[in-house]
């Protein structure tokens, strides 16, 4: 190597350590910035020049060190297992929360749960079966009634409520993951460009990682890695995003609990309308399963919670009516109903009491004359029956109950699943300042180190240029 080939080794030393630095520079800066992954220099040594011809047998070193890339510390495999964990603590999460809102309107145990309601009900009737015909006894039952019937239709209503407040997350999560997408397929762009022209596209990797997992937890996404540098992002097993295109997702379906059953809440493609995207895991099929058809035992679990206030409603009109219509008034009117049932609305809500006073309360046996009570006791004694809307009632909150604790525990679950990944992943790529600071050290030696070998040639050439020829003058 020459003097000058010497000069240029020191050169690319000297370039290296700036790089280096440069590098430490920008992770130190982005030490608190989520998402960031840190950065190392990656170099080679440069081998040696061919010699100038066969008889040149001079000795030559290498020419120095080339720098390779700025290589990002990732870990292709850690960050698989934060957007599966992410997924399924996305989809825990939701539904978590849909059954806490359920289970909280129900408002078991408590004062103003259905189960006192009731209950407050059948010891109404009694009173009165030891006081027909008497207004104030009466005027107590007709108040039990109303607020028992009242109760049932917020316990309806609150469903509602739930089902609307859902399904309007859902549409917010659709929009979300379509804008997401979108960005997902600029970033694939802009990326496989970088990578074409031997630019850096680090940042551009952190971001895109960040809104896949993002895209996981909302809809169970998965992602396959492209040679180009581009990332293909799967939903239910098609593509959301492949390269630079991108494909809409759209939510269909009943827009109200009411024709939940007859119109299914899904997720299709925009461009395959009909067909389910099936979604695997996420936040968003969560939202979709609680706004599933159901009845009063299985499906959704908002429309099921519904179907259970209005078969409540139906068995306890029937049940109530069935009776009542044999008892007597205190006229001796016999064959009235003290419930009824609006056509055309959802039982729960169509439920109102008949009576406006004593004279339409058959609480008597028409053998034994209206003010008998006998009819007031058979009625009471339905709040006791193993078949009766006490029971079935009772069944409906400890369903409700353990599938809440079973949501809440699950969500816990993947929660603490989806923090040992995000750990494990920060563990291997987040900045560690003291590391950083060893690494800056290093980097700083090696560039004073290059600058002085630059220095020691400078006045090596100085000498062989200027003063050769001037011993002896």
């Amino acid at each position: 190597m020459s003097t000058f080939g010497g000069l240029s080794a020191a050169y690319t030393g000297l370039t290296a350590a700036r790089a280096g630095i440069d590098t430490v520079g920008q992770n130190l800066a982005n030490v608190n910035t989520e998402g960031y992954t840190r950065q190392r220099v990656s170099q080679s040594a440069n081998g040696s020049l061919a010699g100038i011809g066969p008889l040149d047998t001079l000795f030559r070193g290498g020419t120095g060190v080339t720098v390779d890339q700025i290589q990002r510390l990732g870990n292709a495999l850690l960050e698989s297992r934060v957007r599966t964990a992410s997924a399924s603590s996305g989809y825990a999460g939701t539904t978590s929360k849909v059954m806490d809102s359920l289970e909280a309107s129900m408002g078991e145990p408590g004062e103003t749960g259905l189960a006192k309601t009731l209950n407050t009900f059948w010891s109404s009737w009694q009173n009165l079966s030891n006081h027909a015909g008497e207004a104030s006894a009466s005027g107590v039952l007709l108040s039990a009634a109303t607020v028992l019937a009242g109760r049932i239709a917020q316990g309806y209503s609150d469903a509602v409520d739930t089902f609307d407040a859902t399904r309007s997350q859902a549409q917010g999560m659709v929009t979300q993951i379509n804008g997401i997408a979108t960005q997902v397929a600029a970033l694939n762009d802009q990326i496989r460009q970088a990578a074409a022209a031997g630019q850096s596209p680090n940042e551009m990797l952190d971001q895109r990682a960040k809104l896949t997992t993002t895209l996981a937890n909302l809809a169970g996404a998965t992602v396959i890695d492209r040679a180009d540098g581009s990332a293909d992002v799967l939903v239910g097993g098609n593509p959301l995003v492949s390269g630079s295109k991108t494909h809409t997702l759209v939510l269909a379906g009943a827009t109200t609990l009411a024709d939940a059953n007859t119109s299914t809440v899904q997720i299709e493609w925009a461009h395959r309308p009909g067909q389910s995207a099936a979604l695997s895991g996420g936040a968003l099929a969560a939202s979709v399963a609680a706004l599933a058809p159901g009845t009063a035992t299985s499906g959704g679990s908002i429309v099921s919670a519904a179907e259970n206030y209005n078969a409540l409603a139906t068995q306890l009109a029937t049940q109530v009516n069935a009776i009542h219509s044999t008892g007597a008034t205190t006229a001796g009117v016999t064959g009235l109903d003290f419930f009824s049932l609006a056509a055309g609305r959802p039982a729960a809500l169509g439920l109102t009491v008949i009576p406006t006073d004593a004279s339409g309360i058959a609480a008597g046996i028409p053998s034994a004359g209206g003010l008998s009570g006998g009819m007031a006791d058979k009625i009471a004694a339905i709040g006791k029956s193993a078949t009766g809307p006490d029971a079935a009632w009772s069944d409906f909150v400890v369903r409700v109950g353990i599938d809440t604790k079973r949501a809440t525990d699950q969500a816990a679950t993947a929660t603490r699943a989806s923090a040992s990944a995000t750990s494990s992943l920060l563990s291997e790529t987040s900045v560690d300042m003291d590391e950083e600071t060893t690494q800056l050290i290093t980097y700083q030696h090696a560039y004073q180190g290059a600058a002085r070998v630059m220095t020691a040639i400078d006045e090596m050439l100085d000498t062989l240029i200027n003063r050769t020829g001037l011993v002896g003058r």
